[in-house]
């Protein structure tokens, strides 16, 4: 199957942890914008790094040398190598997007109208649109991409059938609802919430089936490999590791700031978050092993595919590799 790489160029207007007293390791690249970075990414083969900015453009840089290869001022899908990008999906105010599996199909979601739309990558055309009352946060297919699952502001979720675009379900979790997320056989639907913690829920059912407290918002969540256990990270300054039966804390993770997102390796070894300044790996049992450290805000860290480097992305115009 050829390579393809989605860019989004977005411009938008119980354990406690031990903490080490190390030195913070220095990045062993830092590849520069000249505003805010708002994400970044591997390519599958670790050779090249994608990065987007509110400077209004994504750049390719060598992930040996830090050496930026292209750069583009626009959404586009791209075959890696070419300079003339694959598709071009105009989508106003587009806030997210994805590949289908077979690299055929991109679905845009975003903007006031509740926009959600399929295009067909080599005939530049429409293949469906699933229409929304409010804006669409999130969009997620299930495993074999025969259905849709798609959060809205206002707490709502709801289920498609991708080629007909028809509605199958429709599950209100209410206004404090900040984002969803379904279970991979589609049995459960994780809710994260401003006041609630996190929820488990059965498909149609109005009451949570599992409850996970924050002492205030929380930013997201999301399942472990084997869906039995769930990482949330909030605004309380922690990111938490819990039981998904019985939503009993295992592990709890502690930063000076609002932790902004978190990652489990795909051992679950170890654990990959960021909040405040700083992107923090940290072992299993609570401890912390490395802090990589920005001048700003991070926004954003991701593993490479052997998780022996580890992406991070910032206000402060950079993105940073780092071998912690």
């Amino acid at each position: 199957m050829m390579r393809i790489w989605l860019v989004m160029g977005l411009v938008l207007g119980g354990m406690g942890a031990v903490w080490a007293q190390e030195a913070a390791p220095e990045p062993v690249l830092t590849l520069a914008h000249d505003d805010v970075v708002t994400m970044a990414a591997w390519s599958p083969d670790d050779a090249r790094i994608v990065t987007a900015s509110e400077d209004r453009q994504v750049r390719v840089w060598d992930a040996a040398e830090g050496e930026a290869l292209a750069q583009w001022g626009a959404v586009r899908v791209w075959r890696v190598g070419d300079e003339a990008p694959v598709f071009e999906a105009m989508h106003a105010g587009v806030r997210g997007a994805l590949l289908s599996g077979d690299e055929a199909r991109l679905l845009t979601w975003g903007g006031a109208a509740g926009e959600v739309t399929l295009w067909a990558i080599d005939r530049g055309e429409v293949v469906a649109s699933y229409l929304h009352a409010n804006e669409v946060l999130s969009a997620a297919w299930a495993a074999d991409e025969r259905l849709l699952f798609t959060f809205m502001v206002g707490g709502t979720a709801i289920t498609w059938e991708t080629e007909s675009a028809q509605a199958v379900s429709t599950q209100n979790f209410g206004a404090g609802a900040l984002g969803a997320q379904r279970n991979a056989d589609g049995r459960w639907v994780l809710v994260w919430t401003r006041n609630d913690g996190v929820l488990v829920y059965a498909p149609n059912f109005s009451l949570a089936m599992v409850r996970m407290p924050h002492r205030t918002f929380v930013q997201g969540a999301t399942w472990n490999a084997d869906e039995t256990r769930i990482l949330s990270w909030a605004a309380d300054d922690t990111a938490q590791l819990w039981d998904a039966a019985s939503g009993e804390p295992l592990l709890t993770l502690r930063h000076i700031d609002w932790v902004e997102g978190a990652r489990l390796s795909r051992d679950e070894t170890r654990v990959l978050t960021w909040a405040y300044d700083s992107a923090v790996v940290w072992s299993s049992d609570g401890e912390r092993l490395a802090e990589l450290r920005h001048d700003l805000l991070v926004t954003g860290a991701a593993w490479n595919a052997d998780e022996t480097r580890v992406l991070s992305w910032s206000w402060d115009k950079t993105a940073r590799v780092w071998q912690p």
